[in-house]
């Protein structure tokens, strides 16, 4: 989708003629568009000249068109209704929900979010992902090395199993994967709690609590407090702080499977941040079962073009020469990106590894801790991104895009 691909100019044509309020007319288009669009988020983006409508696909924003300056209280205001927000509280953050069934034409429930900038609200509407999109590891489309790995784990009893990346790198959608295949096709019932914030999709079969509906109690606390409950699995949505991880590794040690996401730039990284955030190295190589680092790369549509063209890439300080590559064209079918679709590259640290386990344990940098699980089978992001480029499944501009 290229700028300005969608035309913007026709919907607020049509908002015009619909014989309802405008501003309700058009809103409803946006929001009814993205979603058939398979966006993932809506930026109404406050300028000094206007409001910025922008769509988030593939991981990419894209400008789709502007709104009078004029008219920016009207929208923020339209879509604070829809989801139940105060729309006279214009100082300070909200966040609330657009439920299915709100609106005739959109499918999908959503998450709005405002927050005050320089010249007026701005507002980000997530859509969730569809509850059968991606139901099992096994449809993630991993390299058959991880996937194994990734079920292996949650089939044992105990051990924590660690799904890291970057904001936006799909790590929720393998968690809800993964419990999906715990509920379902586990040989045996099992007693699941999740604790998320904000709980995404309904799962059958498990017990979920939203974080934000438990008071003043801390997350730390609420998984101390949920052990109460005789869970054999336990996701925490996310790890962000001490008392978190302690509490997790905690459960851990006692003897629960343990699922939960970190932000972190690769697996190594994720397991010296335990560290730092004083998780002794010998609690992790007591409860670790497994770490994946993951991140999501645009797939090329089918009318991408071989280049013949040799072409040196730096990837993750290391440097790739290939022979042949493909570039974006951009079609009616990709909406003129050139992309549909997205492709997990993962990494797996091997802590079974008696050297990389002696290297954690003598609580090495990072960068000889990753050199040491390289040497001794961890196949590195960059490698799987060079791998995909080969193949034909990406470009080397979006793996410049997403390794920076």
């Amino acid at each position: 989708m290229s700028d300005h691909a969608l035309p913007f100019e026709e919907w607020t044509t049509a908002a015009t003629q619909t014989g309802e309020d405008f501003i309700v007319a058009l809103t409803e288009r946006i929001l009814t568009e993205a979603a058939r669009s398979n966006v993932s988020d809506v930026h109404f983006q406050p300028e000094q000249t206007g409001m910025d409508i922008r769509f988030r696909t593939d991981g990419v924003l894209h400008r789709i068109g502007n709104i009078p300056a004029e008219r920016i209280p009207q929208i923020v205001a339209r879509l604070k209704v829809l989801a139940d927000l105060l729309t006279y509280k214009t100082n300070a953050p909200q966040e609330g929900r657009v439920r299915i069934g709100r609106l005739p034409n959109v499918a999908k429930e959503m998450r709005i979010s405002t927050a005050p900038t320089l010249h007026g609200e701005r507002v980000v509407v997530r859509f969730f992902s569809e509850e059968r999109r991606y139901h099992y590891p096994d449809e993630l489309g991993f390299p058959v090395d991880i996937q194994e790995r990734l079920i292996e784990s949650i089939r044992k009893n105990s051990g924590a199993v660690l799904l890291t990346g970057q904001a936006g790198s799909g790590k929720t959608t393998t968690a809800y994967a993964l419990l999906r295949e715990l509920a379902d096709r586990s040989e045996t019932l099992r007693s699941i709690i999740t604790l998320e914030d904000p709980i995404e999709h309904a799962l059958n079969g498990i017990a979920q609590i939203e974080i934000s509906s438990q008071g003043d109690r801390t997350l730390g606390e609420t998984i101390k407090y949920m052990m109460r409950q005789d869970p054999e699995v336990l996701f925490v949505g996310e790890i962000r702080d001490r008392p978190t991880a302690e509490s997790a590794f905690q459960a851990v040690l006692t003897g629960h499977l343990l699922l939960t996401t970190f932000h972190a730039g690769n697996a190594v990284e994720s397991v010296s941040r335990l560290c730092e955030l004083g998780i002794e190295p010998f609690v992790l190589r007591s409860g670790i079962s497994c770490v994946i680092s993951q991140r999501l790369v645009r797939k090329l549509c089918d009318c991408a073009e071989m280049v013949a063209d040799p072409l040196n890439l730096l990837i993750g300080k290391k440097e790739y020469h290939l022979k042949t590559h493909k570039k974006p064209k951009g079609c009616e079918k990709c909406g003129g990106t050139g992309y549909q679709g997205r492709i997990p590259l993962a990494e797996a640290l091997p802590l079974e590894n008696d050297d990389v386990m002696r290297s954690l344990l003598d609580r090495n940098d990072t960068v000889a801790l990753r050199e040491t699980a390289i040497r001794n089978g961890m196949t590195p992001l960059n490698d799987r991104a060079f791998a995909l480029m080969e193949a034909g499944a990406t470009s080397p501009w979006e793996i410049r895009r997403v390794f920076g």
